[in-house]
């Protein structure tokens, strides 16, 4: 009988110690997130049974390669190009994150997220490899010209291209699931939203004038083949320079430590 009340008296206990957690920075969980930034890492903080903060950083882990003849583009300048290994990755150096999550309920999945997403800025970051085409001494100084654009390699040899936002870019979206739930230790959750930018800037380098390189902003104009006319990036430039957000989706999994 003494057991069977000490039992319950454990339990209503623990049952009051729970009805009485009010969240507030006493719960971390470790995330692995995956998504439109890359792959990552987050820890996740409430501040009541309503808001959660989430933080992070993430790395994109992939990268694109492919062959781009350039012979006939640059031959009238003297250079013998042929073909140029060129290859691109989105969110060079990685970026940083910080999301404030509000529920509309203490038990309710759907949230409202804002935030922002800070770090280089550099949303793509391609280069071509010039370095079997060009000699030594002529990497950062040598001026290759296309249309009305100059730009060079850079010290090492290679030509850089950057679609940039701001450092420090704001976030709103929505999701579902949380990332803290004290009763569980396993967690589920999916952000949508987008990274306000309002467009960003494409440029290539010119390191003959400033030897961190000089930005060239580039416009679709600056790339229409000089014989027929056609816009070698089919107007691509032009349309990410405009669209006012980056599109974010990103799947979530967290472990409540405590």
């Amino acid at each position: 009988m003494r057991k069977s009340l000490v039992i319950a008296l454990f339990v209503l206990m623990a049952l009051s110690a729970r009805a009485q957690d009010k969240q507030w920075v006493n719960h971390l969980a470790l995330g692995i997130t995956a998504g439109a930034d890359g792959a990552g890492l987050e820890l996740a903080v409430p501040f009541s049974p309503y808001v959660q903060l989430r933080t992070g950083y993430s790395i994109f882990p992939y990268s694109l390669k492919k062959t781009v003849d350039l012979e006939a583009d640059f031959k009238d300048q003297g250079l013998d190009f042929g073909a140029v290994p060129v290859y691109g990755t989105l969110w060079k150096g990685g970026t940083g994150k910080v999301f404030l999550d509000v529920f509309p309920g203490k038990k309710t999945g759907f949230r409202l997220t804002v935030g922002a997403y800070i770090g280089p800025g550099k949303v793509f970051h391609g280069y071509g490899d010039l370095r079997e085409h060009l000699e030594m001494d002529d990497f950062a100084t040598l001026v290759i010209t296309y249309n009305t654009i100059g730009f060079t390699t850079d010290p090492k040899g290679y030509v850089l291209v950057d679609g940039l936002m701001k450092t420090v870019a704001p976030y709103v979206g929505v999701g579902y699931g949380r990332a803290i739930q004290p009763d569980s230790r396993l967690r589920f959750s999916v952000d949508l939203g987008g990274i306000i930018t309002g467009g960003l800037t494409v440029q290539t380098y010119n390191y003959s004038v400033n030897k961190d390189g000089e930005p060239v902003v580039l416009h679709s104009s600056d790339l229409k083949d000089p014989k027929d006319g056609r816009q070698r990036d089919k107007g691509w430039i032009d349309r990410v320079s405009k669209f006012p957000f980056v599109p974010m989706l990103k799947l979530n999994v967290y472990f409540l430590l405590f």
